[in-house]
């Protein structure tokens, strides 16, 4: 038996930073693109640009550079700041996640406490 845990960043209960945006911001950087990236991911365009500007807002840090369209098309960069977000969101993810797999062995390994007496 395995035990998973979801993360995200909250403020004012509102979502400040989550796996799902991470994984915006992983498809930006790979496609090139917000709209390509929302479309990989199942998202509107719409959905995807106010989960990036949310999380800026929060944040105070710019996750994207855009460029808009015209001879060459558009695209989007994320910024040093998203990867180095992404890179901190993983390290503390993982940990997260090694900590509570222990603890859940610790706690529900020894299934002696589920036998009646």
């Amino acid at each position: 038996m395995n035990v998973k845990c979801k993360i995200w960043f909250e403020q004012d209960n509102g979502v400040a930073f989550s796996e799902g945006r991470k994984m915006l911001l992983e498809a930006v950087d790979q496609l090139g693109s917000l709209n390509a990236a929302a479309k990989k991911l199942g998202m509107s365009y719409r959905a995807a640009w106010g989960k990036i500007k949310a999380t800026e807002n929060v944040l105070g840090v710019r996750l994207l550079e855009v460029t808009t369209g015209g001879k060459g098309g558009g695209g989007s960069v994320i910024t040093a700041e998203a990867k180095e977000l992404i890179s901190r969101y993983r390290k503390y993810n993982d940990k997260v996640s090694a900590l509570v797999e222990k603890e859940f062995k610790r706690f529900f390994e020894n299934r002696k406490w589920l036998l009646r007496k």
